[in-house]
């Protein structure tokens, strides 16, 4: 029996291989994500301390209230990056994600193509040697025809 040849399969190794490096990508991409919104997170805290610092220091130290109040507004600031920041990321992951499904359609479509061709492949061998035994069943036929004819 003939093997089967995929003539794409160098393409199809081709579009794993790329799926693959775009599947580590997310996996960075994702990583940074979170570790942008932990730091979210953590400067949210940095912010309601400097607000509860600027509350008490209004109330028990009026002195150091201007000191408190240009640090909550550094805090505010800095979460207002870390917020902008944790958005940038999330666009970059979402076009790593829209990347990662073109990648994986690509192999899938690759793969899908190599089992039609296989299962056309196969039933091209069956239908040879379907043809073979016919015609070997034939030959016996008309050999036993022209024995009982000669006997």
């Amino acid at each position: 029996m003939a093997r089967f040849l995929f003539r794409l399969e160098a393409s199809l190794r081709l579009a794993e291989q790329a799926l693959e490096t775009v599947q580590r990508k997310f996996a960075q991409e994702v990583q940074r994500w979170q570790t942008s919104v932990q730091a979210c997170v953590l400067q949210e805290v940095h912010l309601q301390e400097a607000q509860e610092g600027q509350r008490d220091a209004g109330r028990l130290r009026p002195e150091a209230l201007g000191s408190w109040q240009i640090f909550a507004l550094d805090q505010h600031g800095r979460l207002l990056q870390c917020e902008a920041e944790r958005r940038a990321q999330e666009v970059i992951m979402e076009q790593t994600r829209q990347d990662l499904g073109d990648a994986h359609r690509e192999v899938e479509k690759f793969r899908r193509l190599k089992e039609k061709q296989v299962k056309a492949f196969r039933v091209a061998e069956l239908q040879k040697e379907q043809k073979i035994m016919d015609e070997t069943g034939q030959i016996l036929h008309w050999r036993q025809k022209d024995q009982s004819l000669q006997n």
